[in-house]
């Protein structure tokens, strides 16, 4: 892996994220990540964040992969979020040790 070019699991974990935000599938969402995430991302949460993006999402969105960060154990990877309607645009950050979100 290299700063241009994320692993396939990394690159998986986050369209689980998107797909899972963009049909309002809070069980998808907490398939990718350790026990940590799963209690710290709340079904409300999660709710709240997925019914603001559901419509934005569904007329089309891209990433663009901006790299990563070493932090201590953790791998943190960033993407921009765009949106087809051109409005507000969204960091991902993706904090990562082994191959579950954190």
């Amino acid at each position: 892996m290299n700063s241009m070019n994320p692993s396939e699991n990394v690159i998986s974990c986050l369209q689980t994220i998107l797909d899972a935000t963009a049909t309002g599938n809070y069980d998808l969402f907490l398939t990718v990540g350790d026990s940590d995430y799963r209690v710290d991302i709340t079904k409300e949460n999660f709710d709240q964040v997925s019914s603001s993006l559901i419509p934005r999402m569904s007329e089309g969105y891209t990433t663009t992969y901006f790299g990563h960060l070493k932090q201590g154990e953790t791998q943190t990877y960033l993407w921009k979020l765009s949106f087809a309607d051109d409005g507000h645009e969204y960091i991902v950050r993706m904090g990562m040790k082994g191959d579950k979100l954190i």
